[in-house]
């Protein structure tokens, strides 16, 4: 088997559907990307844990508040869990951009605070799948294997060709 550690994935636009200049706000603006579910299951059962980084700056600025990203995440975990997906932790920042706080992708914080709960994370083995530029540049800085998703390459697309390659 391949030394497959830790994969971290972002939310928006990884995970969910992102909404057009909206933030997610709650369970019913919440839409799982086709294959995702089905895909979280396949990588729970290759990858030591799954963690998942997420700007969420719409707390900051009072669009929502933790209880109801918290209320928005539990529904997503107990999705994934009733189809075999293990999310072991969900990191969140919930600043504003402009607050340039050390958590905020493509600030590396998130990912930080992970090998302090994880000591034992292998950076080198370790994935990070985003959508956006700011995933990656955080996902680099810190020497993980980086890849950019998006509306044609998505996660289960990913997914399928890293299950070819690791058997």
């Amino acid at each position: 088997m391949h030394n497959l550690d830790t994969l971290f994935l972002d939310r928006d636009g990884v995970i969910n559907l992102k909404l057009d200049g909206e933030y997610v706000k709650n369970i019913d603006q919440f839409e799982f990307i086709s294959g995702v579910k089905t895909s979280i299951s396949k990588l729970s059962k290759i990858f030591k844990r799954i963690l998942i980084v997420t700007n969420q700056q719409g707390i900051a600025k009072r669009i929502m508040s933790d209880k109801d990203l918290d209320a928005l995440h539990e529904y997503m975990l107990l999705e994934l869990e009733q189809n075999g997906g293990v999310i072991d932790k969900i990191y969140y920042c919930p600043h504003l951009s402009s607050e340039n706080c050390n958590c905020r992708k493509p600030n590396p914080g998130m990912i930080q605070q992970a090998l302090i709960d994880f000591p034992d994370i292998k950076l080198a083995h370790s994935y990070l799948i985003g959508d956006s530029d700011t995933d990656i540049l955080a996902g680099n800085k810190m020497g993980l294997i980086s890849i950019k998703v998006d509306d044609e390459y998505t996660l289960s697309k990913w997914c399928s060709e890293l299950l070819t390659v690791i058997k």
